[in-house]
């Protein structure tokens, strides 16, 4: 049986209630997709007549909890630039509490809470979207300057593997966010080499690397990324 990670969510009310951290694989947290619920989000800002946010640039990772009985609850987001952005995380707010399209997450045939995510660009929703429209779709990766191999490169100057053994090859894997200035941030391991010594001589030598990437994009706008870098080592 298939294992997914959870998470708690209290309210103020003391009440608690087991919750998924995602949906699962290949299940859609609203009916029609991603498409379907921007096409619902701007027809709700029109609608309602709502105000667009002063900075076009403005974009947030806005994240939600949705309950088996097709209700939400928004949570505290991940995203650093929530404060900066309040805009778009007040409009968010104010938008999804009218869409009727959110379909539960289920696990073993039975309807769960979980936390799903979308990305909001107000500017974009406010104006003219074309048909299919799913911002994600256009995302332009993050780079490093000098390319992936120059990063890793600086990565593995500060791995030393002397002072251990072992045969064949292992692999882990690193992720992190690239931010709208360029900036890593929230160093983790998905997949770990097992001994918190080594993990935590991974996380230091990508913490210090201080060169800014050229951040993720979509139609020209900077936007949060996360990044999955696979690591390989052989002996």
């Amino acid at each position: 049986m298939q294992k997914y990670l959870l998470f708690l969510l209290c309210s103020s009310s003391m009440f608690s209630q087991t919750i998924h951290e995602k949906y699962p694989d290949n299940q859609t947290d609203y009916i029609g997709g991603n498409v379907q619920f921007y096409k619902d989000f701007q027809q709700v800002l029109k609608d309602k007549n709502l105000e667009p946010c002063a900075d076009k640039a403005e974009n947030l990772h806005f994240r939600l909890v949705v309950y088996p009985d097709k209700s939400i609850k928004y949570v505290k987001s991940e995203d650093p630039t929530v404060e900066t952005y309040k805009c778009t995380f007040e409009l968010s707010k104010q938008v999804v509490k009218y869409l009727k399209g959110w379909n539960p997450a289920e696990v073993n045939g039975e309807k769960v809470a979980a936390a799903t995510t979308f990305l909001i660009i107000p500017s974009e929703l406010f104006g003219e979207i074309k048909e299919g429209y799913d911002p994600i779709n256009d995302l332009e990766m993050a780079m490093y300057e000098g390319g992936i191999q120059k990063f890793r490169k600086k990565v593995f100057q500060g791995i030393d593997i002397s002072g251990y053994n072992f045969t064949g090859t292992f692999r882990m894997e690193a992720t992190f966010y690239i931010e709208r200035d360029g900036s890593m941030s929230n160093i983790e391991l998905a997949q770990s080499s097992g001994l918190k010594v080594f993990d935590d001589m991974i996380i230091t030598s990508l913490s210090k690397i201080k060169n800014k990437w050229k951040p993720g994009t979509i139609h020209g706008i900077p936007v949060r990324y996360k990044f999955r870098l696979p690591i390989a080592f052989a002996n």
